[in-house]
């Protein structure tokens, strides 16, 4: 007869999640999630096998979390503009300035298996796809420029997304990282609120 699971999944998830986005995988031991979520090596290894497995399960609760901040209530250049704005949001008012756990996973890519650079390299195609879907929407409204290359666009529009990230997780000043957001925002002829607000 199988054991019953005397924990709560999710909780140990968060909880193991929060410990690698400080940290990062190279840098979080066994020890660091036993201690954060109160659990003993054979119940953990039990649930999860490895810690590479128990990352890829974090990583995909971030995801979902990660999904959540994607605008639903509006579309084209207002949809990218918000977005941007929440992004500058997330990466400078987190007191810990952990960044992405997306992005950290990108940096840490030689430290994991092909399964989760394939994970993290799909996420940032999902960044990318929302790019896409939404400039076409505004290009289809005649609402961008006619030299703008919706294609090249959400390539540049995904790359000032991770510089955001990224700077958020250096503790870069929150003016620089609005101004990101503003100049990648200004060349759609869209407006960023966050940049405004900091000004």
């Amino acid at each position: 007869m199988a054991r019953t699971r005397e924990f709560d999944m999710d909780q140990v998830l968060d909880k193991a999640m929060a410990v690698f986005w400080k940290h990062g995988y190279a840098a979080t031991s066994m020890a660091d999630i036993y201690a954060a979520t109160g659990l003993k090596p054979g119940s953990l290894y039990a649930a999860f096998s490895d810690k590479e497995t128990l990352f890829r399960r974090c990583f995909e609760a971030y995801a979902g979390h990660f999904r959540s901040t994607l605008p639903r209530d509006r579309d084209g250049l207002e949809a990218i503009s918000a977005w941007l704005d929440t992004q500058v949001r997330l990466a400078s008012e987190d007191p810990e300035r952990k960044g992405c756990l997306i992005v950290n996973t990108i940096a840490e890519r030689d430290q994991h298996s092909e399964a989760t650079k394939a994970l993290a390299n799909g996420r940032l195609q999902e960044i990318r796809d929302f790019f896409a879907r939404h400039l076409a929407i505004a290009a289809a409204r005649k609402s961008l420029a006619p030299t703008i290359d919706p294609a090249r666009e959400a390539d540049a529009l995904t790359g000032a997304v991770v510089a955001i990230m990224a700077l958020g997780r250096a503790g870069a000043d929150a003016q620089m990282i609005a101004h990101v957001a503003a100049s990648a925002a200004a060349r759609l002829g869209a407006t960023n609120q966050t940049i405004k607000n900091i000004n």
